[in-house]
């Protein structure tokens, strides 16, 4: 099932229009009887007045929320880094060879903890003592990055609000590593849930997104193949199903946060020895029957939106339990960005699903 989801509020635009235009006019029918520093008071507002309604009509004309829009173009301006440069390719080769190292603000804004003895693999755990979901979380970051910031609130902020524990693999990552490595790692750590702390496997929910995503789907599909314990459901956020980059039109698209030569490089480095279209590095060309049901976020400004759409296309066709939640004019990540209403909707519709009496009963 694909859901297409367009900008809201268009309502509120046109207040904001109406408003902006009324405060600059108030202040120039006024500026004569206006003090010297009234004046520029009053300037200064009244050009953020114009500033606020020019925006909300560009919003309009773009049919796009006035906070994705200038979230959107801000994003425009952030510097790309070429991993084919030498420069950037010997600090990764040198970052990723290391262990990864918690930062201290996250640690204590958000309670996260190293999970059992296990130094890559880190826990947030806001359970109440009833529940026992588990989200089994894997980071984007193009196989080349650790989490930011953005992401350990996003952590956070699921754990609380479904009052779950969620387990955080520090994958190893690229250029030091590759996927053999990385689904090495991941299998270890989900057995270790499985077969050690007896965990349910019709309470975890697999959780990634970008990259992590990919990487996601990629494992389910080795669970299955394996005859292991798979998860009640499977949620992708922004998910890169195809590390070769190769569908028609995908260079079109405009992706503020990286270039498709970029992506293809990283991921053909992450694929190793393996042929990038090799179901372990690109799930979109693996079997994907019999898996627990999945859930996908996608925005039509993310360049890896086109393999998204292609994916739904072959779940259509072959008749699995999907839903492809679409979101017009997004960027890629964009769940991530609570600022903008269609990451806030994004969020609740996460919560609804997991909670959804049809994941309850899967199983």
């Amino acid at each position: 099932m694909i859901k297409r989801i367009y900008s809201p509020r268009t309502l509120q635009k046109i207040l904001y229009v109406i408003l902006g235009a009324a405060i600059a006019w108030v202040v120039f029918i006024n500026i004569g009887s206006l003090s010297a520093w009234q004046k520029v008071i009053g300037l200064i507002l009244a050009l953020i007045a114009i500033l606020i309604a020019i925006v909300n009509v560009w919003a309009l004309i773009e049919k796009q929320s006035t906070s994705s829009l200038v979230l959107d173009r801000l994003l425009r301006f952030m510097p790309i880094k070429d991993r084919k440069s030498e420069e950037y390719y010997k600090q990764a080769m040198l970052e990723s060879s290391l262990p990864y190292k918690l930062p201290e603000n996250v640690r204590s804004k958000y309670d996260v903890k190293e999970y059992e003895d296990f130094k890559d693999t880190f826990v947030i755990d806001r359970t109440d003592g009833s529940n026992e979901l588990v989200i089994f979380y894997l980071h984007g970051g193009g196989y080349w990055v650790q989490p930011v910031s953005l992401h350990y609130m996003f952590f956070n902020k699921i754990a609380k609000e479904l009052r779950a524990e969620i387990i955080l693999p520090m994958y190893p990552l690229a250029p030091s590593y590759t996927a053999l490595d990385v689904h090495t790692m991941v299998m270890d750590r989900y057995l270790y849930l499985i077969n050690e702390k007896r965990k349910n496997s019709n309470n975890i929910i697999f959780m990634g997104d970008s990259a992590g995503a990919g990487l996601a789907l990629s494992f389910v599909q080795v669970l299955r193949d394996q005859s292991l314990p798979l998860p009640r459901q499977v949620v992708l956020l922004s998910p890169w199903l195809d590390v070769t980059n190769s569908t028609a039109g995908i260079k079109e698209v405009y992706d503020p946060f990286d270039n498709v030569d970029n992506l293809t490089f990283g991921g053909k480095v992450y694929a190793g020895n393996l042929d990038p279209k090799d179901p372990l590095v690109s799930p979109i060309y693996g079997d994907i029957s019999n898996l627990p049901p999945i859930t996908l976020f996608s925005g039509t400004y993310d360049a890896l939106n086109i393999d998204v759409e292609k994916f739904a296309q072959i779940a259509e066709r072959e008749k699995i339990d999907f839903t492809l939640n679409s979101y017009a004019k997004m960027v890629h990540g964009f769940t991530g960005f609570f600022i903008t209403p269609e990451a806030k909707d994004s969020f609740k519709k996460i919560i609804e699903i997991i909670r959804s009496p049809k994941s309850l009963g899967r199983r």
